[in-house]
């Protein structure tokens, strides 16, 4: 209010001056204040993925709440275990190079890595092994085809791991052979027209002692099932594979041995133990083939 002599009006003047230099004084603490406690609290952080690097200027204190900030804190967990994933089914996610908890500072690194786990299945032809079985019907040196065999289907189940696009790691889970390999059997001749002692000739005999064997449940010592026909032998004596004929037995073939079997001695195969125990102990006259 204005009195009669304008002091009042002079008083005002000064008391609105002082107040806006107050005002002026705050405002620029304020501004200063602001100042400092931006150039303080805010930092940059660069992001790194792949090839790709980005500048983020932040307030945040952690590395969690940075993640938060650009969006992909749900996506640093795996939702769904690997081992539940359906075949050929993926799942992607982000690992981090720093601990979420850490605290963030100016200048600092975080590199986010893009991770996918893929369950694929892998089928497999397994090549069908070869088995040679000895014929002692075969001439030695030549071969029969008995079975052509067939390839086996392997399936494999397997956990991909990625890293950035490649490959980092292979982890197999479950190996099943879907159709089994058959072997392909090859029949090779073990028949030898000549003994090793007792050479071919016509009408002569060569005299030998005889005993007899049935079914051991195995297979002879060239590979061949048991029969009549096959003879056990000595094979410093006769050689594996030798054709003979036996008096009292019929034709036979050197394809077995014996722990007993020494010198000049046989063991003619017969199909029944009572067959073997009538047969005995004999001489018998061999006539070689």
């Amino acid at each position: 209010m204005l009195d009669r002599d304008g002091t009042g009006c002079r008083l005002s003047f000064y008391q609105n001056s002082g107040l806006t230099l107050l005002s002026y004084i705050f405002f620029g603490l304020l501004v200063l204040g602001l100042t400092a406690f931006m150039h303080n609290s805010i930092k940059r952080v660069t992001i790194l993925s792949g090839d790709k690097k980005a500048a983020y200027y932040t307030f945040a204190p952690t590395v969690r709440e940075v993640i938060a900030e650009i969006g992909i804190k749900e996506k640093i967990r795996l939702l769904k275990a690997p081992d539940l994933l359906a075949e050929n089914e993926t799942v992607d996610y982000y690992t981090i190079s720093e601990d979420l908890a850490a605290k963030v500072t100016d200048g600092m690194k975080i590199r986010v890595y893009r991770n996918r786990i893929e369950k694929r299945v892998e089928k497999t032809n397994v090549a069908a092994p070869i088995r040679r079985d000895w014929d002692i019907f075969l001439e030695a040196g030549r071969e029969r085809l008995i079975s052509p065999g067939q390839n086996g289907l392997l399936k494999n189940t397997l956990l991909l791991y990625y890293r950035d696009g490649m490959v980092v790691s292979r982890r197999l889970t479950k190996s099943q052979m879907v159709i089994a390999a058959r072997p392909k059997v090859i029949a090779s001749g073990s028949y030898e027209i000549v003994s090793r002692q007792y050479k071919a000739h016509s009408g002569r005999p060569v005299k030998f002692i005889s005993t007899a064997y049935t079914y051991t449940g195995s297979h002879t010592a060239v590979g061949a099932a048991t029969r009549r026909g096959i003879v056990a032998v000595d094979p410093k004596v006769i050689r594996l594979g030798t054709r003979m004929y036996i008096e009292g037995y019929g034709f036979a073939v050197a394809a077995d041995t014996g722990g007993a079997i020494k010198g000049k001695k046989i063991d003619v195969f017969l199909k029944t133990p009572h067959e073997a125990v009538k047969w005995g102990r004999r001489l018998v006259n061999v006539y070689f083939l």
